[in-house]
């Protein structure tokens, strides 16, 4: 539980980030979200958001931010999902051990 834990801990700090440079225009921070966020989301499943980042990080190294402008949006999106997978997952595993 602690390698999903430190990566909700990320989300919670990188998304804010991704979203602010998106709004910026700032192609660096929007590449630099992407692939942070690329290994990390492969690392605990999360392998569709894993490829978003890999395609908008191409994408903002190129400064095509309008082009990612649609997968920076689903990457939001699979990240709010996977949010919420991962708070029931940790909720499960607080049951679990709450009942051993």
């Amino acid at each position: 539980m602690r390698v999903f834990n430190a990566f909700e801990t990320s989300l919670n700090r990188l998304l804010p980030q991704l979203a602010q440079a998106r709004d910026a225009a700032d192609a660096s921070g929007v590449r630099l979200v992407a692939h942070t966020l690329k290994s990390s989301s492969a690392t605990v499943g999360a392998l569709e958001l894993s490829r978003l980042c890999a395609e908008v990080e191409v994408q903002a190294r190129e400064m095509r931010l309008a082009d990612a402008a649609g997968g920076i949006e689903q990457m939001l999106l699979e990240a709010e999902a996977v949010r919420i997978s991962l708070g029931a997952l940790s909720r499960r595993s607080d049951t679990i051990a709450g009942a051993a």
